[in-house]
């Protein structure tokens, strides 16, 4: 996951990969304090778990979005002579069904990836009682 500090120089975003879910496990991974320098105006700049933030992941969102384009003109495709010859209603209602799959794909992929963000902005550090190494 992409994390992003706020350099206090030019107010450009910093990023920094972890593997850490929330703002504890990046505590417990990494320590409350992080040192990132910033590629604009080469600052280094200490930053604490909770200055820390997420955003919505772009690859999750293209990803998202290309199944939901691609995918339902492809099941459109495939479930289109089924259409054309189905002489039952229910045949037909069931068979069109299909075509919901890549909107089910896309809500699922995006929502996931709102979760992922906001479970890691909402929960912050400060104020627990926690025993990490400072």
């Amino acid at each position: 996951m992409k994390v992003f500090g706020k350099c206090q120089s030019c107010q450009s975003e910093i990023p920094f990969i972890t593997q850490a879910y929330t703002r504890v496990e990046f505590a417990m991974r990494i320590g409350e304090f992080v040192t990132l320098k910033c590629k604009s105006c080469k600052t280094e700049t200490k930053f604490h778990v909770d200055e820390l933030f997420a955003n919505p992941s772009k690859l999750a969102q293209i990803s998202s979005g290309l199944v939901l384009l691609i995918g339902t003109p492809l099941i459109f495709l495939v479930v289109n002579p089924f259409l054309k010859t189905g002489t039952s209603h229910y045949l037909i209602y069931s068979v069109g069904g299909f075509l919901l799959i890549p909107v089910f794909i896309y809500a699922i992929l995006n929502r996931q990836d709102q979760n992922r963000v906001s479970n890691f902005n909402r929960r912050k550090l400060k104020g627990r009682i926690h025993n990490i190494g400072s």
